[in-house]
């Protein structure tokens, strides 16, 4: 009675770790297929912080500095 008893608690930790690393499989998958998207997100939130600078800005930013 406490072998099978034994025996089924291995077997459920047993399934709890198969079933992480294959939540853990899936995810990097996941990750590594929608890399390309999820990078474009992250420097589209980056311009929404802090957007670029344009041409006359950076024009006047440069003959500012050579001035100083």
């Amino acid at each position: 009675m406490i072998s099978a008893i034994q025996d089924f608690s291995l077997f459920a930790a047993l399934f709890a770790v198969m079933k992480l690393a294959l939540l853990v499989a899936v995810s990097g998958g996941l990750v590594v297929l929608f890399k390309p998207l999820l990078l474009g997100c992250a420097r589209a939130a980056v311009l929404v912080v802090k957007p670029k600078l344009t041409r006359e800005q950076r024009l006047q930013r440069r003959q500012l500095a050579t001035r100083a």
